[in-house]
């Protein structure tokens, strides 16, 4: 990740995270929904890797569903947070870049997930197509990868539409502000919180990669890797790929 994608994290959003996710137990209930739809099942064991892990909401029903976690992100403060709902499930908490996962793990993993919008948050588009390299090459033979992103590039926002109100209650405004370029997105997130002078605002700012879903796909294809799942919803792109047991 870069230097102004870690400030961003570390000083702006990272201390209200858990909050902005909003209600976390349903937000956990999705997660292993989707890790069911993915055909992952209770006590199926094995070892897991979670890039851009944040607060656990990937790595706690993964650990829950028997798998040893590695879990790896920058910010230190949602590091903290998942060890702490972790408790005594099988998770490694690790603070460091994403592309450093293979010096972690003494077997191949039998799943690796970067969900969320964790991609969009590398460097570049050699940066990415590096990871998806190192997640080929560290899967086990017959092991899953799951991808999610957002769709910069196929959802572009127009006039008033990129004002996207991210959460909001009785002392604290989230609001996010996009504006687009040239294979990148300016990501603006402000934050109004109640004091007891009135309302006092924070900005910050921060730039994400617009990946074409179908070049990233094309890219695991090259990489040997079967697509399972290829799908936009609500502008979140899902990618599920396998690679070949042989």
């Amino acid at each position: 990740m870069s230097g102004e994608v870690q400030r961003h994290y570390d000083t702006h959003l990272a201390p209200i995270y858990v909050w902005m996710v909003g209600d976390v137990a349903a937000a956990l209930q999705r997660s292993l929904d989707f890790f069911a739809a993915a055909g992952l099942k209770p006590g199926a064991g094995g070892v897991t890797v979670d890039l851009g892990c944040g607060f656990g909401l990937q790595a706690i029903p993964l650990a829950e569903l028997g798998h040893e976690v590695v879990a790896l992100d920058f910010s230190a403060e949602l590091l903290a947070e998942l060890r702490t709902r972790a408790g005594a499930l099988p998770i490694r908490a690790i603070q460091d870049d994403l592309r450093n996962f293979p010096r972690h793990l003494t077997v191949p993993a039998d799943v690796i997930v970067c969900m969320g919008d964790t991609l969009t948050h590398l460097p570049s588009l050699a940066a990415v197509n590096e990871l998806l390299r190192l997640t080929a090459a560290n899967l086990a033979p017959g092991g899953l990868l799951a991808l999610t992103f957002r769709d910069h590039v196929g959802s572009e926002l127009k006039g008033v539409q990129r004002f996207i109100p991210v959460r909001t209650d009785s002392d604290r405004i989230l609001t996010c502000f996009l504006e687009y370029g040239d294979g990148v997105v300016d990501v603006h997130d402000l934050v109004h919180t109640r004091v007891p002078e009135g309302w006092r605002q924070s900005v910050s700012s921060y730039r994400k990669l617009r990946l074409e879903r179908e070049g990233v796909a094309a890219e695991l294809s090259l990489l040997g890797l079967q697509i399972l799942r290829h799908d936009v919803e609500q502008g979140l792109v899902t990618l599920l790929a396998r690679k070949s047991a042989a």
